[in-house]
Parts: structure tokens; sequence; C-alpha cells
């Protein structure tokens, strides 16, 4: 079927109307139109032998195959351009992707070191105001309103501990 393409091609380019320019090594350039041979215009198919007339005719299947090729090989490299800027396209989504998760990940990241710090602040938070509790405790300046006060604060930075240590390990 493959080898029939190029006999055939060379076929309708002969019988059709249009005329293909043929030039030879010796430099004559000849127009053949189905199977006449015309050359600065005028019909010399008479004129020429059968050999010549093969010989123009050879020349001509020769160009005629070499385009056709040519044709393959363009059409072929097509192709694989195409492939190749598919391929690149299909990466640069890649890298879009892995980008956009990357940039996921650092705030995550940055969000787990956020909770862990509000989470130790509030902690020494807690141990700093236990420890001035509990001065004032042993000095016997604390009545029982202030105590009562103490340990509202106490809860409320135990409740703030807790909550920040849940989004820490909600995080994580």
């Amino acid at each position: 079927m493959i080898k029939i393409l190029p006999i055939a091609l060379i076929g309708l380019f002969m019988s059709c109307g249009s005329g293909e320019r043929v030039i030879m090594e010796e430099g004559a350039v000849y127009k053949v139109k189905n199977d006449n041979f015309y050359s600065k215009g005028k019909d010399i198919t008479e004129l020429l032998s059968e050999n010549e007339k093969k010989d123009i005719k050879a020349v001509l299947n020769k160009r005629l195959e070499a385009e056709r090729l040519a044709e393959d090989k363009k059409e072929k490299l097509e192709k694989e351009q195409e492939k190749v800027e598919k391929t690149i396209e299909k990466a640069k989504e890649k890298q879009e992707a892995l980008e956009e998760s990357q940039k996921q990940l650092e705030e995550k990241q940055e969000a787990i070191e956020d909770a862990r710090h509000d989470f130790l602040k509030a902690k020494e938070k807690l141990e700093s105001k236990k420890e001035k509790y509990n001065k004032l405790k042993e000095k016997g300046k604390l009545s029982p309103s202030d105590e009562e006060k103490w340990q509202g604060r106490f809860e409320d930075l135990e409740a703030k501990i807790k909550d920040y240590n849940t989004i820490y390990k909600n995080l994580k």
C-alpha cells in the first residue's frame, strides 16, 4: 500500500491538467503535462527520444518522491514537536501543582510554629503567674477575694493552654 501511494501520486500529478517543471542535470528545463513535454512553452514531445522522455520522467519521479519524503519528515517532526509541547505543558502543570503543594506545606508549617509559640508563651505565663501567686501567698498578702481572682486567672490560662495545645495537635 505504501509503495503504491507514491506511484499513484506521480500518476495523479502527471495526469492532472497542471504541469510539473523538471530541470535536468545539463540545465535544460522541461514542463511535463500529462504525457506531453514542453520546453520554452512549445510542445517538444515528438522531438524527444523515448530514452530522453524516460530520463525526464525519472528525474521528475525522483523529485516528487523526494518532496513526498520531505513532507513525511515534516509531518513526523510536527507530530514530535506536538508531543514535546504536550510533555512540556504537563511538566509545567506538575511544577505548578508542586509549587502550590510546597506553598501549602510552608503555610501549614508556619501555622504549626505559631500554635507552638502561642502554647509555650501561655504555659510560661501560667508558670510566671503561679510563681507570683505563691510568693504573695507565702507573704500572706492575699485576701479571700484575691484568691478567687487568682484561681480565675489560672483557669483562663489553663483553658488557653488547652486550646493552643488542641490547635497545635490538629495542625500536625
